[in-house]
């Protein structure tokens, strides 16, 4: 009986690795998002090729821990695209901001602005960075089950921090 158990988990361990279109990504790897932005996904995290437009946007997933960056042509302003994000978020349903804008600035020359949020059993924090020489908007959204964001914040900043525009190379 315990084999039968053994084996029928490990089928639909096997079946969910490959039928759910994840990919893993091997450690260093960069994933193009953009012609002008790039990251490296945090070690065991996975690729979800259904969550890909390409030119625009990429996920990566690990467990309960969703990391989406996305990039988009944007001529105004940080502070008109951090308002815009905002009411986007709000519009989908039930999302209460924090009130913790904070600024943000990376090795790599990454610089903007993040934000918190909460909704039913899920909390995010996103950030959102403009390269003027791109005229991109870089919009990174990382979220988790509730209650799982302070142990998945290392990998998030991680892959933060390895964003790479058309700028700051």
């Amino acid at each position: 009986m315990l084999l039968f158990v053994f084996l029928y988990v490990g089928f639909w361990l096997i079946w969910d690795s490959h039928a759910s279109g994840k990919e893993e990504v091997r450690p260093g790897t960069a994933i193009t998002v953009s012609e002008s932005v790039s990251f490296v996904p945090a070690s065991g995290w996975s690729l979800e090729r259904e969550a890909i437009t390409p030119g625009q946007r990429s996920t990566v997933t690990s467990g309960p821990n969703t990391f989406t960056v996305s990039a988009a042509t944007w001529m105004g302003s940080l502070g008109e695209q951090t308002s815009r994000e905002k009411k986007l978020l709000q519009a989908g349903g039930k999302v209460h901001l924090y009130g913790n804008d904070q600024s943000f600035h990376t090795a790599n020359g990454l610089t903007g602005v993040k934000f918190s949020y909460f909704t039913s059993g899920v909390e995010g924090i996103v950030w959102i960075a403009y390269d003027p020489g791109a005229k991109t908007v870089v919009t990174l959204n990382g979220q988790s089950a509730s209650g799982a964001l302070p142990a998945a914040m290392g990998p998030f900043q991680e892959m933060v921090d390895s964003v790479r525009t058309e700028a700051g190379n």
